[in-house]
């Protein structure tokens, strides 16, 4: 309660009854509260986060005598003694006249940095640099890695869905478990026989090379199990030239080892002037003597009776006439659904005869 003379108790020393007040807060406060509290936030014009040495024209509050720092002047103060604030009203004073000057800065000292920003842009780049250096490195050794033709064939098969394709389940793949043993003679650098059984038969990727033209050629392969097969397929490649195709050759087959014995599963010739070609619109495959050709072939199907198979051995009796070498780019061991529909057809004799055909896969 206020005496009779005004004076009212201080706010931090309730024994001394006073009369000076806060010039901003109107709150009592001794003399040496306003002092103390005054002196422990510093002078108000002592700005020192406000940097104008790259200004030489005196702005707006500013001391003309090149003081350098603006004067502060509360309008509802009694004086300009710092002692005649409180704390609190010397504090919020403080922040707004750093607002305020900070808001007054030229352009280009807004664009300096300050320490904390620069500690958080110090913290914010080593984050990132623990995260993208094992990003980067991965990066750098997939791109430096170079994926073999049974790399592609696995993202093809997974693709595609599956291992079925229009010709059936081709059980020689690598991707499958196929794998070659051994051939009876050389083969060409980088034309090795693991090139029959990538899945690939085209020029984007080279096929079989025998070293020379010694025939007959005797390569061994072998399936991950006993499986049924009922269909052989050999794909020439479409960069090589025909003369040096497969022409004569012979499958054989076995379960009890890769030594044998072998059974013939199916011998055969591949005429290869009824071998066509189709050529996709975004091939642009060229052989080696610049002539275009063709990236898939159309080639004849070698239908057999259900036959189980573990071990095979691919026989080339003869190829189109090189002198140089032998060439071939796939062979497919694959079991196919056979779906018979039937067929009825009167001979010249008048005599009808009834029969199976597989429909065209």
């Amino acid at each position: 309660m206020p005496r009779a003379d005004g004076s009212r108790p201080c706010v931090n020393h309730p024994h001394r009854f006073v009369t000076t007040r806060c010039v901003r807060c109107r709150t009592p406060f001794c003399g040496d509260c306003l002092r103390t509290q005054a002196s422990s936030i510093g002078d108000l014009n002592d700005i020192a986060s406000f940097d104008r040495s790259t200004s030489n024209a005196p702005s707006e509050g500013e001391d003309p005598s090149g003081g350098g720092r603006p004067e502060i002047v509360d309008p509802r103060a009694s004086d300009t003694q710092p002692g005649s604030k409180c704390a609190r009203c010397a504090d919020q004073l403080h922040q707004l006249e750093l607002a305020r000057q900070l808001n007054r800065r030229p352009w280009w000292i807004r664009l300096r940095p300050t320490r904390e920003e620069l500690r958080s842009y110090a913290v914010v780049a080593g984050i990132l640099t623990v995260i993208a250096t094992p990003v980067l490195l991965l990066v750098r050794e997939m791109a430096e890695t170079q994926l073999a033709p049974e790399e592609f064939a696995r993202i093809a098969i997974a693709l595609r869905g599956g291992f079925a394709g229009p010709d059936g389940t081709n059980y020689l793949n690598t991707v499958f478990g196929g794998s070659y043993i051994r051939g009876s003679v050389a083969s060409a650098p980088g034309h090795q026989p693991p090139r029959l059984i990538d899945t690939w038969a085209t020029v984007r990727v080279p096929g079989w090379r025998s070293a020379d033209a010694t025939l007959p050629v005797d390569l061994d392969f072998a399936l991950p199990n006993d499986l049924t097969v009922n269909r052989a397929i050999l794909r020439p490649h479409p960069g090589e030239p025909r003369s040096t195709w497969v022409r004569e050759f012979r499958v054989e087959v076995s379960t009890s080892g890769p030594e044998g014995p072998y059974t013939l599963l199916v011998a055969g010739e591949l005429d290869h002037s009824t071998i066509s070609g189709v050529r996709p619109p975004e091939v642009t495959g060229r052989a080696s003597n610049a002539q275009p050709v063709e990236d898939r072939l159309n080639v004849p199907v070698f239908d057999v009776p259900d036959t189980s198979v573990r071990w095979v051995r691919l026989r080339i009796l003869s190829n189109g006439g090189s002198d140089a070498y032998t060439s071939l780019a796939e062979l497919e061991l694959l079991y196919a659904s056979r779906v018979t529909v039937p067929v009825t057809s009167t001979t010249t004799t008048g005599v009808s005869v009834t029969g199976s055909r597989r429909p065209p896969s």
